[in-house]
């Protein structure tokens, strides 16, 4: 994936969260020729403005977003761990006229994973004898677990027609920075889906097409909740 020049229209990116994907993902923004507004770190004050970036932590991913709604202001987040509040955030972007981008990951890569495995699933629904599992491991710090990919790649197995199932299991171990397995093993044989991510500007590329995506929808009062899907 080849990092495209951002249009001239384009406004300044605010990036709230000093991790390691809010850096990546401002990094790449302006390489790719953006420019940088505020880049927020816990604790500190501030207001929507231009576009945001929001890669915080599960606790503060709704409230950060929330403000961004209230404020009019679009905003892609990378957060994961606090989906089980989506739908207020629906209502709330409903409400206000705003356009948000959620994903649980920004890899086209894993984006083509999840259809594969959708398909996978929908062989293997119509055989006898397999049992299906995800095994998922990241970089010590990183606060979720299972992981919000490995969770998406579970629901689409499941949306893929598999009826039985599906264990998930997770491990933290020194800086690895994604590696997501979707397993069907029976008696006789395994089969085996693997996503491993190299780096993160795999990640940081996906989100800055993810926030030219959003901005193009937000101008064109196209609002709404969107995500990966919506974009490919």
């Amino acid at each position: 994936m080849t990092q495209l020049p951002l249009p001239s229209h384009m406004p300044p990116l605010a990036v709230v969260g000093a991790g390691k994907l809010g850096q990546a993902v401002a990094h790449a923004w302006s390489d790719a020729g953006g420019t940088l507004g505020a880049q927020v770190q816990a604790g500190m004050a501030w207001s929507p403005e231009g576009i945001v970036f929001e890669a915080t932590e599960p606790s503060a991913a709704l409230g950060n977003l929330t403000r961004c709604v209230e404020a009019g202001v679009p905003v892609v987040t990378g957060t994961t761990g606090w989906h089980q509040d989506l739908d207020k955030l629906q209502v709330a972007a409903s409400e206000r006229g705003t356009t948000v981008f959620w994903s649980t990951n920004f890899s086209p890569g894993v984006h083509a994973t999840n259809l594969v495995a959708r398909e996978a699933a929908r062989v293997f629904a119509l055989l006898e004898g397999y049992k299906a599992s995800i095994h998922e491991v990241h970089h010590t710090h990183k606060k979720d677990a299972p992981s919000g990919t490995a969770l998406t790649l579970k629901s689409h197995v499941e949306q893929g027609g598999w009826p039985h199932p599906i264990a998930v299991t997770s491990e933290r171990t020194r800086d690895v920075v994604g590696l997501h397995t979707l397993a069907w093993n029976s008696v006789h044989d395994a089969v085996v889906l693997q996503h491993e991510a190299k780096s993160r500007q795999g990640f940081a590329e996906g989100a800055v097409l993810a926030l030219r995506w959003t901005w193009a929808k937000h101008l064109a009062n196209d609002h709404g909740v969107y995500t990966m899907t919506d974009l490919f």
